[in-house]
This record gives C-alpha cells, sequence and structure tokens, in this order.
C-alpha cells in the first residue's frame, strides 16, 4: 500500500531516506519500500512517523487533507480493540462484516478486537475508509 505522503512530508523536512530509516530504526531499504508501496509500513512505525513529524496519520495516509497536531502516544493494542470493537457496533457490524471486506480470517480479526495483537496498517486504514473513520482516533491519540 503506497501513501504518497510519506515521501512529500519527508521531503517537505529536507530529509533523506537514510534519516528517516534511522529515525524509525530500519534498513534505507526497508523505508524506501514503504515509500514506493513496494511494503506497507508496519503501524508502530508509522505512529512514530507521525509523532515525528506531529501530523496526524490520516494526513500521512491521505485519509484527511486537514494536518492535525495530534498527542504523542504509546500504542495499546487493548485501546486500538476496544475502539474497532465500537465502531463495528456503531454501525450495527458483526465480526464477520469486517473480516470478510478485509479479506481475512475470523480468528485473526478476532485478535485484532481482544487486544492480542496490533492490526495491520492495510486493516486499520481499510476499516477507517470504508466507515469514515479516523486512524488516529481509533489508535486512541487526542487532539
Amino acid at each position: 500500500m503506497k501513501f504518497e505522503r510519506l515521501k512529500t512530508v519527508r521531503e517537505e523536512y529536507n530529509l533523506t531516506q537514510k534519516q528517516v530509516a534511522e529515525l524509525l530504526d530500519v534498513d534505507r531499504s526497508t523505508y524506501s519500500g514503504w515509500e514506493t508501496g513496494k511494503d506497507t509500513i508496519p503501524l508502530t512505525r508509522l505512529n512514530k512517523l507521525s509523532d515525528y513529524y506531529q501530523i496526524s496519520i490520516d494526513y500521512l495516509t491521505g485519509l484527511s487533507n486537514k494536518i492535525v497536531k495530534y498527542q504523542v502516544i504509546n500504542l495499546d493494542k487493548k485501546v486500538v480493540g476496544n475502539n474497532l470493537r465500537t465502531l463495528r457496533k456503531k454501525h450495527n457490524l458483526v465480526q464477520k462484516d469486517i473480516f470478510i471486506t478485509l479479506n481475512t480470517t475470523s480468528s485473526t480479526y478476532s485478535a485484532y478486537e481482544t487486544g492480542k495483537v496490533l492490526i495491520k496498517t492495510v486493516f486499520i486504514y481499510t476499516i477507517c475508509k470504508e466507515y469514515n473513520s479516523s486512524i488516529d482516533e481509533m489508535l486512541g491519540k487526542k487532539i
């Protein structure tokens, strides 16, 4: 999944791929893969990048065109899971509706909602895009 703004924002900060890779504690080639869309940036790294730039994940991923500053947080799988469950119930959905949309298994999605595993970036992006929600809010970030 390619998020165009990873490159745009990096260039606005006059940073090289190597500098951002060092910030995220990965190889430059790994970061380059995220920037080009060859690979999808993990949610923990995307959150760290958002914190560094002091802009929302929604902006970085293109879910929003509004630059909003959110508080810096450590990701909590339980908080994310509870927020996923709340969003699902708000839209009167059952887990099956979500895991079919994500093309994953019921046990995988259930592990996200129960907070056993942190949801993948592509999945939370898909859910938020589909249900007009905010990744930042799903992660528990506050303005």
